[in-house]
């Protein structure tokens, strides 16, 4: 029991700590902007691509989600290991569909903190299928006090100059 708590703390604190790179990996095509390569993509854009992210995952759209994610794949590589690290779309395939990543809609998602130009912190809720709040609850036999239910979490997105904005953080993990 405290194997599986110590694993999943540790995967949402490998998660968490996701690089800022977010240099294109070969063979990745690039999500598509409106606004022209001179330009620092605003807000709305970022926006956009956790939005279509998020809706990507939860569609069952896995190539098109990888085109707007610049996250770390490190986590769902240790969960998926018969699976081609190079695979990206498959890993966020058996993330969500085997491996506990919760690929549900976005239900609302809140501007917290525009840091340097192009970096944008979010919080973001998440609806159930039936469109209620979805709520992560204590893990692994914790109680709330131990461990209290979060229903809002902090994603963040990064654009560079040439209109291409990109999400570092996966949905949450229900071990």
């Amino acid at each position: 029991m405290k194997i599986k708590l110590l694993f999943g703390i540790l995967f949402i604190l490998i998660l968490s700590a996701c690089s800022l790179d977010v240099i294109a990996k070969p063979g990745v095509d690039e999500p598509v902007s409106e606004e022209p390569a001179q330009n620092m993509p605003g807000e709305a854009e970022a926006r956009s691509a956790a939005l279509a992210f998020y809706s990507a995952l939860n569609q069952g759209a896995f190539d098109q989600a990888v085109r707007y994610y610049g996250g770390s794949y490190e986590g769902l590589e240790g969960y998926n290991p018969l699976i081609d690290p190079g695979d990206q779309a498959g890993l966020l395939k058996a993330g969500c569909e085997a491996s506990g990543i919760m690929c549900l809609d976005v239900l609302e998602i809140t501007l917290v903190q525009e840091n340097e130009p192009g970096e944008y912190i979010y919080e973001v809720s998440f609806a159930n299928p039936d469109g209620s709040l979805f709520i992560l609850g204590p893990c692994c036999g914790a109680t709330e006090e131990e461990m209290p239910p979060i229903s809002a979490f902090t994603v963040h997105v990064v654009c560079d100059p040439d209109g291409i904005c990109r999400v570092l953080d996966l949905p949450p993990y229900v071990p």
